[in-house]
Formats: C-alpha cells, structure tokens, sequence
C-alpha cells in the first residue's frame, strides 16, 4: 500500500506539472542548462555534472522540441522527490498508527510539496533543483530507514546517493550533513565515527563525487559549444566545482531582508500568506517530534537551520526559493508528523486534512501555470525579427542572452547571427570560446586580440588583485575597449550588421563612456525594437516601425518578467519613440509611447512625453 501512495503521488504531480509545463525555453538559467545538457558540455559552476548527463537522455526523446524535452525531465525528477517524500513519511510515522491515518499522512506530505509553489516552479522548466530535491528526498529516506532497521546497505546506498548529488547541487545537499551525522550520532553512538561502516561510506560517496565530476574533463575534452570555465586541467576543475567566481558574494549579510525573505517564503510555500495552515501544522509537528521523537525532530530542525544560515551570508538573486528546498522538504515531513498527531488515529480528520494540499494546488495554480508562457520566445525572437542578415549582437541582458543562445545553437532559427555576452568577456574561456565559435570575425582582430587576452590571466588568477590594482584594470578596460571597437568596426567594412541592446548601447556605467564616444564618433546608434545598430556616418536613418509582440508581459507573474523583461521593454520602445518624434514621424512615435505605457500605465512622466509629442503633431499640423 504504501508504493501504491508513492505511485499515485508520482502520477498526480507528473499529471499537473505536465499540462502546466513550459512550451518551450525559460528565463535566467534555464537557456544555458539546456543547451550544455543537449551538447553535453559544461554549464556555470559548480557544473552540475549529474543533471546534465540524466537530462541529456531526454533530449533523445521524440516529445516537442529540445527545450521541452529538457522542461519535461524537470518535471519527472519534481515527480520523483514528490513520491520519494511520502516514503519518507512512512519512516518517520509512529510504529502503532493505525495503516489509513498513515497512507494519509504519507498522501498528504506527497501532495503538499507537489502543489507547492517553490518545486513546482522548477518542474516546469530546466532547472536542477527538481533532481536535486529527488536526490535529497532520497538521502532523507534511506538514511531514516536505515536508522529504524540498522541494515547497514542503506547507509552505503545512502552515502552513494549523496555522492552522486553532489554533482548537482552541492550547497544544499552538503548542507544536510550536518543532520545526517546528528542522526547517525543519535542513532548508533560515537563509536560508529570510528568504526569500518563509517570508513566504507565515506569512502562510497568520495568515489561517488569524484567518478560523477570525471564528467567535467571529458566534456570540456569535446570542445562543446557550451564549455563554460573551461575544466580540462585540475586547476580549472577545482574553480569550477568551488564556484570560484561567485564567492565573492559569499559574506555575512547585516540586512533584515534576508531574514524577511525566508519568513516570507515559508509562509507563503506552506499556505496561503493569510492562512499558512501547513506552516501551523508543520510546526505542530516539530512540537510533537521534540515530545516523542528527538532523533527525527534534530535531525528535521537542523536540515532547517543550516539551510536558512546559508541563505544569510549568499544573497541569491533570481533562484532564492529553491535555496530554501531542503527547508520545505523538512517541514512537509513535519507537517505529515503533525497530521497523526492530530488525527489521533482518526482517519476522517487526517482524511480531512487532504484538502489542505487540494487549496495549494488552486491557488497556486494562477502562479504556477506556464503552460502558455511565451516570454523568453517573444523575447528573443523580438530582437532577431528587427536585425538583418549577418549581424552580431552584443548585450549584457542575461534573460535575453540565454534563450537566444538556446535558439541558435539548438534549434539553429538564424545560422547568421553571432551574439556576445559583454559581461563575460572579462572570463578566458569566454574570448576564448567565441574566437573558436567566429573564426573569421576573430581572425580580423587578431592585434587587438593578442593584446587583450594575456590580461585575463590576471583576473582568471586572482580575481581579488584585479579588482584591487588600478593600473591593471585601466589597462584591462583599455584593451577591452579595443577589441570591442575593433570587432565592430570589421563586421560592418565587410557588409555585416552590427547591434546593441540598450545596456550596452546606452550605458550609465562610467567604465563604459569612454567606448560610448569612440563608438558614437563614428556611428549613428538607431534604434530597432529591442536593440539598437551601429551605422557608419551620420545622417537621417529610414526606421522601420516593426510591431514588437508584448503578450504575457503586463499579467506576469514572474518577478523576473517584471523587474528585468518588462523595463527593457519599455526603454526600447521609449527610445524608438524619441527617435521618431526627432525624425518628425509623430504617428509611429505616438504608436511606440503608447506600447510604452501599456507597460507602464501609471508612468506620469510618460504620459507627459506623450501629450508633448500631441501637441507638437498639433503645432505642425503633422498627421
């Protein structure tokens, strides 16, 4: 009975994520993951070996396209964790509860996490937290089952399991070790610390780890077109399992609101913001475990602690929730512990508590739903749609960057389009990559290039010196300034086009101006929709009024679309606006302001700027 929970828990989640799956590439990550999974190359540190080689199996199915197909194995793993949970359940429930109080506390927790609002958002979409929470969820129940029977293959298969997950997420999976080794303290004594079991699991999940990251060396040894840091040699294999570059934002954080993001979160996983029921209930459990079940209660307070610490000195940007995973996953448990408590073996109250994670599936439904959500399509092909053959685009739009990186490499939709990440030109493996991707572009810059490559030694090197030495970095600026100049200018002398989104184009950065005006000395920077082209001379440019699609924006409820997709949106057309009303075309100019303000409806300033451009269409008697 308690499989047949487990399988109806895995068809129920498989069921929703599914049909509200996404159709086609997400926003942030989502892009990059696809394409390393579907090259089998490397992706950003600390590499995500596991992920990459399980999802790569299914982008050889014959579902959709490769970004489905990617968005679909997120959605099996999320699965997978969902039914693993309600096994866990069964571990931790009471030997004397009564067996439907139990099967439902075990459905309760299954479905709790399932029409969560964090899991479910990364099983609709390629992410590695769905494997992640799988793996976790499974270390959790082996390692819980070994303590209630001592058959000591559950240790080992546990110590594995943890092994290989740390080739996927290895914050939050090597987070927990500090529960697991209470539970094992608590379980066996101190003398297992010291015993032959002890040595053989360690040594299980070390071959694991190491064995699962052999993946980063044989990859890069393919020169995928995704090969991120490079890891062909064991420094760059030891940066890029540590995260080196992102460590510099690792420090103590003396801001309340990383503390009111973890509360808000929590309430809002566990219930509705007004009535977080499940957090009540969760809690209640945790209450009841510290009565009758030290051990589990520990164990299940300290995966809490040691994840929240971690959320405290890493401020995570778009992924914040799925930090807090292992958090979930310890109060979903909690709260099935919780359910028996006060069912009492009372099988309509705990029957009665299913409609708990049945008003979590409906109210998070509006939320969670992507079965429709085009964005990063639109998106990206809103920039390619205004560019012309042979073009090279430079930004720094991460959420437009990815997807279109996705659409060129895997789906190949514009074999002519070169496009480069500005911010990541400061990495080696970067230049590097794009040098061997446009040989030919490259191949025209080879002064400018020479020049400026030896000089991300330093910052590949130490990263801390760079930053800290003012000469270097002038002359690093200098040379990148070069190159990017450089690279313009000869796209353009052999007939090419060369563009900008605005970040790039119009940059208020004060490293960035003095590669403004060199740029803007000898070209006219003209607007055309999302980006902006590089034309030789100065003279009156023909703009072609080319309809942007804006469907999914205004009603999204993703934070990225709001604070990242849509302001860009809005600019573009801000600028392609302004472009026109100087140009006199006060028709198109109004028809882009009001694009603009649809995005923006409470915008003073811009409602001003418009009745400006009407009343000087009015003076003119221009219609």
């Amino acid at each position: 009975m308690r499989q047949a929970v487990a399988a109806f828990v895995f068809a129920a989640a498989l069921v929703v994520y599914t049909i509200t799956l996404t159709p086609t590439v997400g926003l942030t990550d989502s892009g990059a993951l696809t394409v390393a999974a579907w090259a089998l190359g490397n992706a950003h540190p600390p590499g995500f070996p596991l992920y990459l080689m399980l999802t790569h199996l299914a982008t050889l199915l014959p579902l959709g396209t490769i970004a489905v197909r990617v968005n679909y194995a997120s959605a099996f793993f999320a699965a997978l964790a969902c039914a693993m949970v309600t096994l866990c359940v069964a571990e931790i429930i009471p030997a004397k509860t009564t067996k439907w109080v139990t099967l439902s506390a075990m459905t309760f927790a299954g479905l709790l996490l399932a029409f969560g609002r964090t899991l479910w958002e990364y099983a609709v979409v390629a992410e590695v937290y769905a494997l992640n929470s799988f793996l976790l969820a499974t270390i959790f129940c082996l390692m819980l089952s070994w303590r209630r029977t001592r058959q000591i293959a559950r240790l080992y298969i546990a110590a594995l399991v943890f092994g290989l997950a740390l080739g996927v997420h290895h914050v939050t999976i090597g987070l927990s070790l500090v529960a697991i080794a209470v539970l094992v303290l608590r379980t066996a004594g101190f003398k297992f610390f010291r015993s032959k079991q002890l040595l053989i699991a360690a040594l299980i999940a070390i071959v694991a780890f190491v064995a699962v990251y052999a993946y980063l060396p044989i990859a890069a040894s393919r020169d995928p077109v995704l090969n991120w840091g490079d890891p062909d040699n064991f420094t760059n294999i030891v940066r890029h399992i540590t995260a080196k570059q992102y460590r510099v934002y690792v420090k103590v954080s003396d801001e309340s609101s990383q503390v009111d993001d973890f509360f808000r979160l929590t309430t809002r996983e566990l219930g509705p913001p007004w009535l977080p029921i499940a957090l009540l209930i969760a809690l209640y459990g945790l209450w009841q475990a510290f009565r009758r079940d030290r051990t589990l209660f520990w164990f299940l307070l300290l995966v809490i602690v040691a994840d929240a610490a971690w959320m405290l000195v890493y401020p995570i940007a778009n992924d914040e929730d799925a930090y807090l995973l292992p958090v979930f996953l310890a109060l979903t448990l909690a709260s099935a512990y919780g359910v028996v408590a006060i069912a009492r073996d009372r099988i309509a109250i705990a029957a009665a508590l299913l409609a708990i994670p049945l008003l979590s599936l409906g109210i998070h439904w509006p939320y969670r739903d992507r079965s429709h959500f085009l964005v990063p399509k639109d998106y990206s092909e809103n920039a390619l749609r205004t560019m012309d053959r042979d073009a090279l685009l430079f930004t720094g739009d991460w959420q437009l960057y990815a997807p279109m990186f996705y659409f060129l490499e895997a789906e190949k939709v514009r074999p002519d389009v070169k496009i480069i990440e500005y911010g990541m030109l400061i990495r080696g493996w970067y230049v590097d990559a794009l040098a061997k991707r446009y040989p030919e572009l490259f191949g025209e810059v080879q002064e400018q290039f020479a020049a400026y490559r030896p000089l991300l030694a330093h910052f590949d090197a130490d990263d801390e010196q760079w930053r800290n030495d003012a000469a270097l970095r002038e002359q690093f600026n200098l040379r990148l300034d070069d190159l990017v100049a450089a690279l313009i200018e000869k796209q353009v002398a052999h007939g090419g086009h060369a563009y900008a989104t605005a970040d790039i184009a119009k940059s208020q950065d004060p490293v960035d101006q003095r590669l403004l005006a060199r740029l803007a000395a000898a070209y006219d920077v003209v607007p055309r929709g999302i980006v902006m082209e590089y034309l030789p001379g100065h003279s009156t440019r023909d703009v072609k009024n080319i309809p942007l699609q804006l469907r999914g924006l205004v009603d999204a409820r993703d934070e990225v679309v709001l604070t990242e997709i849509l302001p860009t949106y809005r600019t573009a057309l801000l600028n392609r606006a302004r472009y026109f009303a100087v140009a006199g075309r006060y028709e198109d100019a109004l028809a882009s302001y009001k694009d603009a303000l649809s995005l923006d409806p409470d915008n003073a300033s811009l409602q001003a700027e418009i009745a400006r451009t009407e009343l000087a269409r009015e003076r003119l008697g221009v219609r």
